[in-house]
């Protein structure tokens, strides 16, 4: 756990230089805050806020494909791009990745739609819900077992790179002020999300790609008694699961305040109960197939010295009891950090600081089956990405970035993650565009 000391007192010496940049640059330009969901803070689109991994679609289409309605409608996008690997891998992945994982070639990631209808947001009481349908590469971070993934041969889909997924469907009812859902819906743990309209970058973070879930089955409650504090709490049926003989309750829950400028706000979110411990058939040697508490906690704190600047720290846990062949606890964690200047409605920059510690080596690697990169790679992992978005129109985004991965691991590994193991590096070069309709 040495390196890992080392890289938690560097990144928060990190985290107050970035921190301290961006109050210094924006002094004198004063915060304008606007009201309501912090995921109007941009003018267009792109800065995350916390909202895009459940779902939430930042503002600013100028114009529908369908016809827009007060409340909801039909809408989508579509995504795709290429990455430049400079070690030209053999196998063409990037690494031990699962998203955006495709080297020199180009991708199709998203033909995203979504169906909603939105509870009423004057007070009253209403019933609302959403169907999101997503066709790409991005497919299997969408699925959920039990529904398009079953044992044998009932999958939806019969190739790894290209697929169909549901990863929302649920109804609702309530108001702005407590509402229920049930059905099937995105996380509210973490920072990134499934949706490619509003993460700012076109790459994943490791913390997204390999820390947490991605959707849930189950029941969740929203309470938001002002316009400064959320609190969602609810029992889902694990992590991407439908059906499972080794996923049961769990409980979710987020609770999110904010300043009345808008300018700071912190989320702690956390999914926690028992989850099978089968992290992969590759994982040698395998521990034994068990139902058994798995946590994962998320803390997020957003600071907003003037209205061109923000800083985002994330810290994140998780926790496999049982999940060793020797009986123990595996354990991942990590700080991600992102520092984001908005030039102009147009362009919009962004920096990307990421540690992944996969202590056991438990979960970096839970990739296409193709992939050779694969678990156990135990060790440090860290990105550095820098990258902007171009956006002429509020329906067109352009989203070119560099990217920067490096590896620590053990004394004596064989076996690396990057250019088909024979790599503890990789720098990549890459773009994607992104349509809404």
């Amino acid at each position: 756990m040495r390196q890992g000391a080392i890289a938690v007192t560097g990144l928060a010496c990190l985290s107050c230089l970035l921190a301290g940049v961006g109050i210094a640059l924006a002094r004198q330009d004063p915060f304008v805050a606007p009201q309501g969901n912090v995921a109007n803070f941009e003018a267009r689109n792109p800065v995350l806020a916390d909202e895009v991994m459940s779902g939430v679609i930042p503002q600013g289409q100028d114009w529908f494909l369908f016809e827009k309605q007060d409340r909801g409608g039909v809408y989508g996008w579509l995504d795709g791009g290429f990455v430049g690997n400079f070690g030209t891998p053999a196998s063409k992945f990037n690494g031990p990745y699962n998203a955006v994982d495709r080297a020199n070639e180009a991708m199709m990631n998203q033909v995203y739609f979504v169906g909603e209808r939105l509870l009423p947001t004057d007070g009253t009481s209403g019933v609302g819900g959403r169907v999101d349908l997503l066709y790409g590469e991005d497919f299997p971070n969408a699925t959920s077992l039990g529904w398009e993934v079953n044992p044998g041969v009932r999958d939806w889909n019969s190739g790894e790179y290209y697929g169909i997924a549901m990863p929302q469907l649920y109804g609702e009812v309530g108001s702005d002020v407590f509402a229920v859902k049930l059905g099937h819906f995105y996380t509210i743990v973490g920072y990134e999300g499934v949706p490619a309209v509003g993460n700012f970058f076109y790459s994943k973070s490791y913390s997204y790609q390999f820390a947490g879930p991605f959707t849930h089955w189950g029941g969740l409650a929203s309470w938001r008694p002002d316009d400064l504090v959320e609190i969602d709490g609810g029992l889902v049926n694990g992590w991407n699961s439908l059906a499972s003989a080794y996923s049961k309750a769990n409980f979710l829950g987020r609770a999110r305040v904010r300043n009345e400028e808008n300018s700071l706000a912190s989320t702690f979110a956390i999914v926690t109960g028992d989850e099978g411990n089968d992290f992969s058939p590759l994982y040698q040697p395998a521990p034994v197939l068990d139902s058994a508490n798995r946590t994962r906690y998320s803390l997020i704190v957003e600071v907003r010295p003037s209205r061109r600047w923000e800083y985002v720290f994330h810290q994140w846990l998780g926790t496999q009891a049982n999940g060793l062949a020797s009986g123990g606890t595996a354990l991942w964690t990590g700080i991600d950090q992102y520092l984001y200047w908005s030039a102009s409605d147009t362009w919009k920059w962004g920096l990307r600081f990421e540690w992944f510690q996969d202590t056991d080596g438990t979960r970096v690697g839970l990739n296409r089956p193709s992939n050779p990169n694969h678990v156990p790679l135990p060790g440090n992992y860290y990105s550095l990405t820098a990258g902007a978005n171009w956006l002429p129109t509020g329906n067109f985004m352009m989203r070119p970035a560099i990217r920067w991965d490096f590896f620590g691991g053990p004394n004596g590994q064989s076996r690396l993650p990057y250019d088909d193991g024979t790599s503890t590096n990789q720098v990549m070069l890459g773009f994607d565009i992104i349509q809404r309709f």
